[in-house]
């Protein structure tokens, strides 16, 4: 029997145990929180008061408004409104990282390097031996979470000092492979896999021969202007806002081979740079596989998948999100391409409670589905 990592069963708990009785009890009694809220008022929802920084950014037709705040143990601090851009701290993103190996995957799709039914087994021929199931799994099952894998190798080195991505590094990720039992023959409808996203980043880097990071460098970020969008802080290290589970301070993360799971540090400006280039499609500035990055290719047995991220509502009502979440950080990031509109919510606090955004943001944009007539 496949046990499933601890990470999976500690997800949910550190999502309604980090918010605390007073932040769940604010967010119950409020209104939804929607694109045409003032950032300000997120802020104050979100954070409620706990340590750390929050910053959220809107993008409107009618522009973009950012409200940021700094908060110590029991001492909140006052919230800046501005329309500028500079001068944002940087925020680990978690698993919005994966929506950049979805969109690196959807770049080299188009160009015809890798294809969807691309399966490990020939990804990987001559570097490690794998039992047929894992061999059999393709791309398309690995950016939807549909591979049938846990979400992450069982013992994975690194769980226990509280940085459970530190490693495995290549070679041990191989080997993990090669004696891993699935649980199912793919495809599964999930469970979300941050080991398959994670895998899927190092086999695009295994294809281009560059690290991961480079790869968003080079194919994302420098071209969309995304200065601040970076795996290694390198000189600016002072940029990151400390990290928080509710008072207790946390250490940042640190990634290896499976940093395209969750490697990525940025801003709210940044990454609404990034939905508005996805919300441009084929006509923006990353071309026909914006396009194809937000093409429902599967669904992860709670939602509808792209490359890597996840949707809600009918064709030309869809709403598209991903949430991250690290030791210390919280991070949303929701738009809307009918409206062209977006949010990004980053917070250096565990417990801030993304995914209640998540359900006021897009639940509104769905309609409600047809009724099935037998």
């Amino acid at each position: 029997m496949i046990l499933r990592h601890p990470l999976h069963r500690l997800r949910l708990g550190l999502l309604l145990a980090g918010c605390g009785a007073a932040m769940l009890a604010t967010l119950a009694h409020a209104e939804p929180i929607g694109f045409a809220t003032a950032p300000a008022a997120i802020v104050a929802r979100v954070m409620n008061g706990a340590p750390g920084s929050i910053v959220v950014g809107i993008s409107r037709e009618d522009g973009t408004q950012f409200a940021m705040q700094r908060n110590a143990i029991g001492q909140p601090g006052r919230i800046v409104e501005t329309t500028q851009p500079d001068a944002q701290p940087l925020f680990e993103i978690g698993s919005i990282s994966k929506v950049f190996t979805g969109v690196l995957l959807a770049q080299a799709v188009e160009r015809g390097d890798l294809a969807l039914d691309d399966t490990l087994g020939k990804l990987l021929a001559g570097q490690t031996t794998m039992p047929p199931q894992v061999a059999a799994i393709t791309l398309r099952q690995l950016v939807t979470h549909t591979a049938c894998l846990p979400g992450m190798l069982p013992d994975a080195p690194g769980l226990a000092s509280g940085q459970p991505f530190a490693r495995p590094d290549r070679p041990q990720l191989l080997t993990g492979l090669s004696t891993l039992r699935l649980e199912h023959a793919p495809p599964c409808k999930g469970p979300y896999s941050s080991l398959g996203l994670g895998l899927l980043g190092q086999l695009l880097a295994d294809r281009y021969g560059k690290p991961w990071d480079l790869l968003v460098q080079e194919n994302i970020a420098v071209p969309l202007g995304m200065r601040d969008t970076l795996q290694h802080l390198g000189g600016e290290a002072g940029r990151l806002a400390p990290g928080y589970e509710r008072d207790t301070p946390r250490t940042p993360w640190d990634f290896d081979a499976l940093a395209g799971a969750g490697a990525l540090r940025s801003t709210a400006a940044d990454l609404l740079v990034f939905a508005r280039a996805l919300m441009a499609g084929r006509n923006g500035p990353l071309g026909a596989a914006a396009e194809r990055a937000l093409t429902p290719l599967g669904h992860d047995g709670t939602y509808e998948v792209g490359y890597a991220i996840r949707m809600r509502g009918a064709p030309g009502h869809r709403s598209y999100f991903h949430t991250g979440q690290t030791g210390g950080y919280r991070a949303l990031l929701v738009f809307d391409p009918a409206k062209q509109q977006a949010a990004v919510m980053l917070a250096s606090n565990a417990s801030a409670a993304a995914a209640r955004m998540v359900d006021d943001i897009t639940l509104p944009a769905s309609p409600a589905p047809a009724r099935r007539h037998r």
